[in-house]
């Protein structure tokens, strides 16, 4: 299985919404779900998002951003509407759910964004995927909904494929699958989560010492590669629970636990609260 569909296959993104929205005021505001990810596309005019660490995205026609998480931003024109043009700042929303925020590894690192702007290699890579988007949500018609859902959801997978190739993310779960070498242990992982691995098993796959490996995992994924497979057990687990699979025994067998005991107790550390509240929400 290849880096991106180890982690895609098992945590498919859904596009859940895909809108324009027009910008009619100098100032405003523009809630986003921290529990969503996001792609936003200027489609007309300049808009200046600011969050509360006063951290700025200014977007001009034909740029974008993608945004690991959603936070809520004050948003700025440099120019403001007149009466014979009052679509003069429009921005395309891309919202992605992946599930839960404890479910989803690209949601890891908060506040985490890259911005794509209008003629670089990458917006060039995406251009006749974005032109669909935007002609389908500019001329309405049948079944509009589904084409942009699905239009939106190929999109992403191209963008988050080539922010890998270009290595364009730094920390996290996507910083992870860009190194060559991280990669490989990584998709082992994802591909054998029931096997029990370790970190010198792990390195072996990297092609590292133990040492260089276990140091480049914890700068790059901001954790243990012990801690990310237990991390990651525990989502697969949390996920099937939520999908009505209830036989905790053969959850235990198919992700490496000797025990139910002790998957509980894996389970209840990770993710805060016990297998049997995972069924009670579903």
């Amino acid at each position: 299985m290849d880096r991106l569909s180890s982690v895609l296959s098992a945590f498919r993104p859904k596009a859940t919404s895909v809108s324009s929205c027009l910008f009619l005021e100098e100032k405003g505001h523009l809630p986003l779900s921290p529990d969503a990810s996001y792609w936003l596309y200027m489609m007309e005019g300049e808009l200046t998002l600011r969050a509360k660490d006063n951290q700025l995205i200014t977007l001009k026609t034909g740029d974008g951003v993608w945004l690991a998480s959603g936070i809520a931003f004050d948003t700025s024109l440099s120019k403001a509407p007149t009466e014979n043009h009052r679509e003069a700042n429009k921005l395309l929303i891309c919202e992605y759910d992946f599930g839960k925020k404890a479910l989803n590894p690209l949601l890891d690192v908060a506040g985490q964004w890259v911005k794509v702007e209008r003629g670089d290699e990458i917006a060039q890579q995406l251009l006749s995927l974005n032109t669909l988007l935007l002609t389908e949500i500019t001329q309405l018609r049948c079944g509009s909904q589904i084409v942009l859902e699905r239009l939106a959801e190929a999109h992403l997978v191209h963008l988050l494929r080539s922010f890998m190739q270009a290595k364009k993310v730094q920390f996290g779960l996507l910083a992870g699958l860009s190194d060559a070498k991280l990669a490989r242990a990584i998709v082992a992982i994802h591909e054998s989560p029931q096997q029990a691995w370790q970190v010198a098993s792990l390195a072996q796959q990297a092609g590292m010492s133990r040492s260089a490996f276990s140091g480049l995992f914890k700068s790059t994924m901001g954790i243990t590669p012990m801690a990310y497979l237990t991390l990651w057990r525990m989502r697969l687990a949390a996920q099937r629970i939520k999908r009505g699979e209830s036989n905790l025994a053969l959850l235990c067998d198919e992700l490496g636990y000797q025990s139910e005991a002790a998957f509980r107790r894996a389970f209840k550390k990770v993710m805060g609260i016990a297998p049997g509240a995972i069924i009670r929400q579903s």
